[in-house]
Order: structure tokens, then C-alpha cells, then sequence
């Protein structure tokens, strides 16, 4: 358990290294699970260099089936820590181990809260960095900017979600080095800049970068989805580290569209009176900014919106997922100001108090709807890909 001195220690730095914290035989472990599992995940980038040559390399997706990687996500020399300083239950938003093999390029400054990704869009989540060799100058150590999650970026906003101001690039000599060791363990805050050196050594250097966000703070464009037998992986306590998981695919994405009138919430619903159903479609893969996590419905949602009522929203945020069909309905929201021109709209506005349950397509819009405006639930604004190739933070 952290002391008070450690945690407080994070909350001003932004990182906490907790020295020899995993023992060697569970880094061993650890490793026999890499031998079996390459790291080959990669990106979308058919540019990508092809392992084992010079370069930086990912395990991650689906990989937690194996035993020999997935007991570490419960393990309770990660979990505790994690727990105390998330203030609640963590749920894994990213399993993912780096390979840098030999002469393999480092990492600039950067910092990992972007809207567009699922493993980095809630706004109270943190790293889990375990190294399994020693990040010394010959590897290529870690270096992070103390201070610079500046936690006043996070304010409230005119609607139901949160606002984040742009970050601010710490300077060159703002970074140290934490010596990071095998077996280490180093909790990293989501804003906190961090960059990497080459491996200058003849050596893979290889770490486990895990993402934990707190329950009540989902990620603003959808958790990765796990599938059961990464679930299964797990035991029945560490099986609550695990927002999603499922086999059946993310087939479908709809929008909860709330407006108020004399103070009542009202729902945006399609079809006919007895068939209500929310706007939105079928899925597809956005794929404009390479990454391995997918699980982005916003882009394919907004094209819907644009379809079938004639709106361009902004951003939207994850409510959650729910069954439809032979697939997952992954499932946004947004709340309508009073703003927009005032022409009618092809589709029903429905007040929520007299919506009857049993006219609904799937019969779980209107737990949807109520999740959406839980005042105990944090969301973030989440955007496409497309529009964070400009600015993720100008919407």
C-alpha cells in the first residue's frame, strides 16, 4: 500500500517509482508469455518495419488468453496501488508490452490523453510501466517531465461532460531520468509528458505499459473490447478489471440525443410509434490515424447522424454497450442546447417520463438515456480520428 507521502508524492509529480515491486520470478513469467506470444500487433502502418528488425514493436489486442501475461493484471503489487490512487475501482483500458529491438528508434515528448483512442480518452486513468530489463542509457531510459500533467487542464464544462485545455510541451531540461529497473514499477499520470531514447544496446529492450481508468470515468470514444477468453484469463475478482469483454462484435452504433423542455429530459427517436428506435447504423473502421486499439464508432455515427436527421455533432461520449441483433450497439450520447435553427426534425422527440420500454427496438434505449445523464458517471468528449488530425482539442 502507498503511504500518504507517496501518494502525495504522485499527485505533485505525476509519477511514483515503486523500486523491486514485482519479484523476478513473475517478470520471468512474464517473459516465457512474450516467447509465445510475438509481439506483432503493430499498427495500421503498412510502412511498419517487420519484427525482428530495428524498431518498435506491440503485443497487446487479445493477448491476455495467455496465463503467463494475464495474472499480472490482477496482480495485487499493481492492483492496490492503482485502486488507492484512482480513488475507486480500476477497470484495464490497455494491456500492452513494447518491444524496442536493438536500434530501434526512441519516442519524442508526448503525453497520452487523446480523444480519439479508447486505451486514452477517460479523464482519470494512469500507466502501469513495468520494465522487464533495465532502461539504462545503453536500453534507452524512459524520461518523464515532472509536474507537467498540470492538473487544472481539467474543468467543467457548459454541458454534461468535462473540458480539457490544450497541454503545455515542457522544455528539454524539465526531463530526468528515473532509472528505471527490471522489476520496477513506475505509476505514471495520463497527462504526464514522457519521451524515450533509442536502444543503443544489442538487446530487445522490452516493458509492460498497462492503462487502469477509474470505473465512473469510461473512456470518451468506448473501452477496448475483450473478448471472453481474455476474461476467462482472469479469476473471478480480476474478472471486475474488465469494463467489456464479449465475442460478438461491435456491429452497430447509436446516438442518445437528449434536449430539455421546461426543465424535462426529452429523447430523439426514430421509426414508427410503436417501433422507436435511436438513430445511427452499422459500424466500419476509421483507420485515419494508425493505431492497434480499435473500438472508435464516432466517425461511422456521425455520417448516420448527418444521414438520417441532418446534424453535425461536435463530439459524442460512450454510454455504453448493449445487444442488437447478432451484435454489440456501441452506444453515445449528446445533449442539445437551445442554440441550433429551429426547423423539425425527422424523427420523434420523446419525453423520457412517458416513454414506454416495450415500444423500443432493443428495449435497452431508455437504461441508455438514464446512464447518460447519471451525474455520478465523469465522460470526456470524444471525437473521430479524422478530426484529431487537426486538433484534438479545438471541438
Amino acid at each position: 500500500m502507498l503511504s500518504s507521502e507517496q501518494l502525495k508524492q504522485y499527485t505533485t509529480d505525476g509519477y511514483i517509482v515503486l523500486r523491486h515491486a514485482i519479484p523476478q520470478a513473475d517478470i520471468q513469467r512474464l517473459e516465457q508469455g512474450v516467447a509465445n506470444n510475438p509481439p506483432l500487433d503493430g499498427t495500421l502502418d503498412p510502412n511498419a518495419p517487420q519484427y525482428p528488425n530495428p524498431g518498435r514493436y506491440t503485443l497487446a489486442t487479445q493477448c491476455l488468453k495467455d496465463p503467463d501475461l494475464a495474472f499480472i493484471v490482477e496482480h495485487p503489487q499493481v492492483v492496490e496501488p492503482v485502486q488507492q490512487i484512482l480513488g475507486e475501482q480500476p477497470k484495464l483500458t490497455a494491456y500492452v508490452i513494447y518491444d524496442r529491438t536493438p536500434a530501434g528508434k526512441g519516442l519524442p515528448a508526448h503525453h497520452d490523453y487523446k480523444r480519439w483512442r479508447p486505451v486514452g480518452s477517460s479523464l482519470h486513468w494512469l500507466f502501469t510501466v513495468i520494465p522487464f530489463n533495465d532502461f539504462d542509457e545503453q536500453a534507452g531510459p524512459l524520461y518523464v517531465a515532472p509536474r507537467s500533467h498540470r492538473l487544472n487542464r481539467v474543468m467543467p464544462g457548459n454541458g454534461p461532460c468535462l473540458e480539457v485545455a490544450p497541454a503545455v510541451k515542457p522544455q528539454d531540461e524539465d526531463f530526468v531520468d528515473p532509472k528505471l529497473r527490471r522489476g520496477d514499477l513506475l505509476l505514471m499520470n495520463m497527462h504526464l509528458w514522457h519521451k524515450a531514447d533509442d536502444n543503443r544496446s544489442d538487446k530487445h529492450r522490452v516493458g509492460l505499459f498497462n492503462k487502469y481508468a477509474a470505473a465512473s470515468f469510461p473512456p470518451a470514444t468506448g473501452y477496448f473490447l475483450f473478448d471472453d477468453e481474455v476474461a476467462n484469463a482472469l479469476s473471478d475478482e480480476g474478472q471486475k478489471l474488465l469494463a467489456v469483454h464479449s465475442n460478438l462484435p461491435l456491429a452497430t452504433t447509436r446516438a442518445v440525443l437528449i434536449r430539455y423542455v421546461k426543465g424535462q429530459p426529452q429523447m430523439l427517436l426514430c421509426g414508427s410509434s410503436d417501433n422507436l428506435s435511436l438513430p445511427g447504423g452499422e459500424t466500419w473502421d476509421e483507420r485515419a490515424i494508425p493505431d492497434w486499439d480499435r473500438g472508435n464508432m464516432i466517425a461511422p455515427l456521425q455520417q448516420h447522424l448527418r444521414q438520417q436527421i441532418h446534424i453535425e455533432l461536435p463530439w459524442l461520449s460512450y454510454i455504453g454497450d448493449y445487444q442488437e441483433g447478432e451484435g454489440l450497439c456501441r452506444t453515445y450520447g449528446y445533449t442539445l442546447n437551445d442554440h441550433g435553427f429551429p426547423v423539425a426534425y425527422d424523427a420523434t422527440w420523446v419525453d423520457l417520463k412517458s416513454l414506454d420500454h416495450t415500444k423500443l427496438a432493443n428495449g435497452w434505449e431508455l437504461q441508455a438515456a438514464h446512464s447518460w445523464l447519471d451525474p455520478n458517471i465523469k465522460r470526456g468528449k470524444g471525437l473521430s480520428q479524422a478530426q484529431c488530425r487537426i486538433d484534438q482539442f479545438a471541438y
